[in-house]
């Protein structure tokens, strides 16, 4: 029989109904019918299955058993504090003074939070107030069946609107922490970032995870940066070794503004994370950075699209990748010109080093070009160690593990070193040599 383009999950609309009632909003009519409309199209196409081509590398048929057996029952915050500031110290950032928000097991936790304020600062969360997230909410565009879950049963998040012509002087950092009791649990959230004209803002976002148990961590990201409005987005990504972690961010760029992401992944089972990025003005940017690393069961997927609608406009994409026996990984970067963007500017590479003939990295760069004045460019490569490089380190009195982390942290070195921040450039710097020493390499 052939492979089916969705996979089917009828039990989810049944929890739906019996849970529908405890989600945030339940008295509010236009967000009970948004609701219901999403889990009607969710229900209607199913999960994407292997021959979906976005998803070809990333089979979600092991997500049908977990929404058959999800465990509605959140565990009480109250039941976790101890762990829950644990696991946040361990994420937080320190010499950064800025405010934080934390959420623990998808919820909002006000003790451990100091939320965003002041001036032309408005900042909402979704189970207090899910009024503020109703435009987003509502957007008549497409989405995928992914999303439309996500919408219809999400439980908290944020919402962060600047207004014109403000400058956040400290970065804002969200922290979300999962415990040891969301053994077969869903974490759904949205979030909601708003730049008026000239505002400018950096956001830290960490994900960090007790191991041990399964849980789904689902966040749901829209930004809107106004006329030369400038945010920089951080992702730290350090989830429970079981765990299923999934980020999609949208990001619509208006004229002259700049919109900059950068992660690491390093933990979770299975990890995608999906970023689609629109001009709706000229001479605006776009700027992706980002690395994995995986080892054991770990699958890490980077699925990125770049819509050039616009002319004048500039994007740079550069991903690296580094795995160890038994690490799994896929790229795909898709970047669209359309006619009439003339001198756009696109570049986009993706390079991956095996540590072991038992991993394994898919690439697929995708440039899809309708104009005729443009400058557009990929690469994409796999590769080993570099022999003669290893043996000099090893002739020098290195021992074979040092002598290879220090390769890695070189090939990965390209990723973080036009950082501006030097705290935030030392950061990432360190969160990859930890993986290499507290794994080894192969």
């Amino acid at each position: 029989m052939p492979l089916k383009l969705y996979l089917d999950n009828p039990e989810i609309g049944t929890k739906f109904d019996a849970a529908r009632a405890g989600l945030p909003g339940a008295d509010k009519d236009w967000l009970s019918a948004l609701r219901r409309g999403a889990m009607g199209k969710f229900i209607d196409r199913g999960l994407p299955g292997p021959k979906v081509e976005e998803w070809k590398y990333t089979n979600l048929g092991f997500l049908v058993e977990f929404l058959a057996n999800e465990n509605f029952s959140a565990r009480q915050v109250t039941e976790c504090q101890a762990e829950a500031k644990a696991l946040f110290e361990a994420a937080y950032i320190d010499n950064i003074a800025g405010p934080t928000v934390v959420f623990v097991n998808g919820h909002f936790n006000g003790g451990l939070s100091t939320c965003p304020g002041g001036a032309g600062v408005k900042f909402a969360v979704f189970s207090e107030n899910p009024d503020v997230f109703r435009q987003g909410l509502t957007g008549s565009e497409p989405v995928s069946p992914l999303n439309e879950l996500n919408r219809a049963m999400a439980r908290d998040g944020y919402h962060l609107d600047v207004d014109a012509g403000v400058t956040l002087a400290q970065p804002i950092q969200i922290i979300h922490v999962a415990t040891s009791g969301t053994e077969q649990q869903s974490q759904r959230m949205r979030a909601q970032i708003r730049l008026g004209a000239g505002a400018k803002a950096r956001l830290i976002e960490s994900f960090i995870g007790a191991s041990g148990v399964r849980y789904w961590s689902h966040l749901i990201s829209d930004v809107d940066l106004a006329k030369g409005a400038e945010l920089a987005h951080f992702q730290f990504q350090r989830q429970g070794k079981q765990a299923i972690h999934m980020t999609e961010q949208h990001s619509i760029v208006a004229e002259k503004a700049k919109f900059s992401h950068m992660s690491l992944q390093l933990g979770a089972e299975i990890s995608r994370t999906e970023l689609v990025n629109s001009f709706t003005g000229e001479n605006a940017e776009v700027e992706l950075r980002g690395a994995y690393l995986g080892r054991g069961r770990q699958a890490h997927d980077i699925t990125t699209r770049i819509n050039h609608d616009q002319p004048n406009c500039q994007s740079n994409q550069l991903f690296r990748g580094v795995l160890d026996e038994g690490g799994k990984s896929a790229f795909q970067g898709k970047v669209v010109v359309a006619q009439d963007a003339q001198k756009t500017n696109a570049d986009q590479s993706n390079k991956n080093l095996l540590l072991s003939r038992k991993a394994e990295a898919n690439i697929k760069p995708e440039l899809l070009i309708y104009a005729d004045d443009v400058k557009c460019t990929h690469g994409a490569t796999v590769g080993e160690l570099d022999s003669d490089q290893l043996f000099y380190l090893l002739s020098r009195g290195m021992d074979e593990i040092t002598a290879k982390s220090l390769l890695v942290e070189a090939f990965l070195a390209e990723v973080f070193d036009e950082e501006t921040d030097e705290i935030l450039r030392q950061k990432f710097k360190e969160k990859t040599a930890g993986w290499l020493n507290t794994g080894g390499t192969s």
